[in-house]
């Protein structure tokens, strides 16, 4: 079998969450055997010369606006793709023309539901705005099958944008569990051996995060435990000072670090006490964020916001502390995970399996062959004539 992924981004060289998704599923892909190639559908500096280089081995080409069809359909007699798969909103309306003209299957890839919470804020209420929507409607009827990354996510695809359950798979956010192997812990500037850590990893600027949250919480943890230190690791560093400003006397317990790679984090989260995501209650937050399968590998003890799927990831499977969507709940939480050594152990020793389950990319590449199967089997849901592809 071979897949074209198709992006709205750049993968070479990226470490984002975003691209960090795609270049996993890439990655699992390539293990298993199978045969990858990527096509950047770009649109910003749509004068730009097509690009063609290659991303770890595997061809990868960078297609302007003017070149999403024809490029396309060039790349699919060099390289006889049998599907698309689409990542993110913007990968999967790029390259829907190109899709419904030639027919070719095509898997989308739910990173985030569109017009929800932070991408409500990016995007507006304008043009652009409308045109992702009815252009993502399309892509909603025209898709063999939907990846999306929590059940809550399924149920508004399912009910709001009409795609038969039988072709939704929640596949969650995954990683290569052999990457992450015992090790020494990172070295943190200003933390000393007795300081017990908060730690927080991904963007720290985005509502739906929940960072707020846990500065909120961290007077009263700091008030309970002297020795607690909150490291965010991620930007913008802005944004870090503005919190360090907010915590008022506690401020210089705040540690930011900002412009991580991957290794980088792994090497953090070495030097965890606990791992924090207070992320808010919201329709955004029903997909699982990149940063839970990087905890969970990480082996270390985490406390969670109790919403959406991490009840079934983190709750049923022991691997987490949840809490109510509350800063005094929450630090109630860091207190008791970071004073009961007994506790925290188990925890820790409940993520490894918890891992294995559902963010393991090894299982999770079985999940996506047997969408793209499904895919192959039942071919678009809805054919359109290439009068309608090119409207």
């Amino acid at each position: 079998m071979r897949i074209l992924m198709v992006t709205s981004f750049p993968i070479v060289g990226q470490t984002d969450g975003t691209a960090m998704l795609a270049i996993q599923v890439f990655r699992a892909l390539k293990r298993r055997g199978l045969d990858v190639a990527h096509a950047y559908l770009k649109l910003r500096r749509p004068w730009d010369v097509p690009f063609e280089g290659e991303f770890e081995g595997s061809p990868s080409f960078t297609l302007t606006p003017s070149r999403w069809i024809s490029g396309m359909a060039e790349i699919r007699k060099r390289f006889p793709f049998d599907l698309v798969h689409a990542e993110h909103y913007g990968g999967a309306t790029r390259a829907l023309a190109a899709c419904e003209l030639n027919k070719w299957p095509m898997i989308y890839s739910i990173h985030s539901l569109l017009g929800e919470e932070v991408e409500r804020d990016r995007l507006g209420r304008g043009l652009v705005f409308r045109t992702y929507r009815t252009l993502e409607r399309r892509v909603c009827r025209y898709a063999s099958g939907v990846v999306v990354l929590g059940h809550g996510v399924k149920k508004i695809v399912v009910e709001e944008k009409g795609v038969p359950s039988d072709r939704v798979a929640v596949i969650h956010p995954g990683v290569n569990l052999a990457d992450y192997t015992p090790g020494p812990a990172a070295e943190i500037p200003g933390i000393a051996p007795e300081h017990k850590v908060v730690m927080y990893v991904g963007n720290i600027r985005d509502p739906n995060q929940g960072v707020p949250i846990l500065i909120d919480s961290f007077p009263r943890v700091a008030e309970a435990v002297p020795e607690a230190r909150c490291v965010l690791v991620g930007g913008p560093s802005e944004v870090g000072e503005a919190y360090r400003q907010q915590l008022g006397r506690f401020g210089d317990r705040l540690i930011v670090l900002t412009g991580k790679t991957p290794d980088e984090i792994t090497a953090l989260t070495r030097r965890a006490d606990v791992l924090v995501h207070s992320r808010l209650a919201c329709r955004e937050n029903d997909s699982v964020q990149t940063k839970m399968a990087v905890y969970l590998a990480s082996g270390r003890p985490i406390v969670a916001t109790n919403y959406g799927d991490y009840q079934h990831i983190l709750g049923d499977t022991g691997a987490g502390l949840l809490t109510p969507v509350d800063s005094e709940a929450l630090a109630d939480g860091i207190i008791e995970v970071i004073t009961d050594a007994n506790l925290a152990s188990r925890l820790a020793a409940a993520t490894r399996p918890a891992a294995e389950e559902y963010i393991c990319m090894d299982r999770n590449v079985d999940r996506y062959l047997a969408l793209y199967e499904t895919a192959l089997r039942l071919g678009p849901r809805r054919r359109t004539s290439k009068a309608e592809a090119m409207a």
